[in-house]
């Protein structure tokens, strides 16, 4: 296994560390939990730059990357959800865009096709980690003096405008994947 597809298993293993620091309450586990979902989402930018600069990119590294990007952006929006900073209908949206491309792929690799991460699948993580990657930052900041609760209405403002957003954007980047990947879908 090459160090680009490590640190894609990597990624996978920083899931239940960011669920933990979440959702076990410690002094500063959102500081904690912030430190380990930066660290997992920049490991997703290294694991890309290494590959392509090195020449190590591999079927495995285009199917697994994009699943442990799911797989802690999943687990951050799950995290929210448990504490009521998120709606649950933009949740859904997106769970119903990644299954769609994760179908759309099956049927690709059973043609013997592996369909990377295009661009605007690539901005829609992007996307979905920053206004995480702020939440999580609000969350932390109120560690240190910034009052944040249930009932603070600015940041379920933010959370809500937010989320919304990358949820439109998801979706749309989910009718680009279904009209490139259209062509696989065999019906008899």
């Amino acid at each position: 296994m090459n160090l680009p597809n490590k640190i894609t298993v990597f990624r996978f293993f920083c899931v239940p560390a960011l669920l933990a620091c979440a959702l076990i309450n410690f002094p500063y586990h959102w500081l904690a939990t912030l430190i380990v979902y930066v660290i997992a989402c920049l490991s997703d930018k290294a694991d890309g730059v290494i590959a392509r600069k090195r020449g190590l990119v591999t079927d495995f590294g285009k199917l697994m990357d994009p699943l442990a990007d799911k797989a802690l952006v999943f687990a951050a929006y799950i995290v929210l959800i448990d504490f009521g900073w998120h709606t649950d209908l933009v949740i859904m949206i997106m769970l119903i865009r990644e299954f769609l491309v994760a179908g759309i792929r099956m049927a690709a690799a059973a043609e013997g096709e592996v369909i990377a991460a295009n661009g605007f699948g690539k901005a829609k993580t992007l996307l979905q980690m920053l206004t995480t990657i702020a939440a999580f930052l609000f969350l932390a900041l109120s560690e240190f003096g910034l009052e944040i609760n249930s009932d603070t209405a600015w940041f379920n403002i933010y959370c809500a405008i937010a989320f919304w957003i990358v949820g439109i954007i998801t979706m749309l980047s989910g009718i680009v994947y279904t009209k490139d990947g259209w062509h696989l879908i065999k019906t008899k």
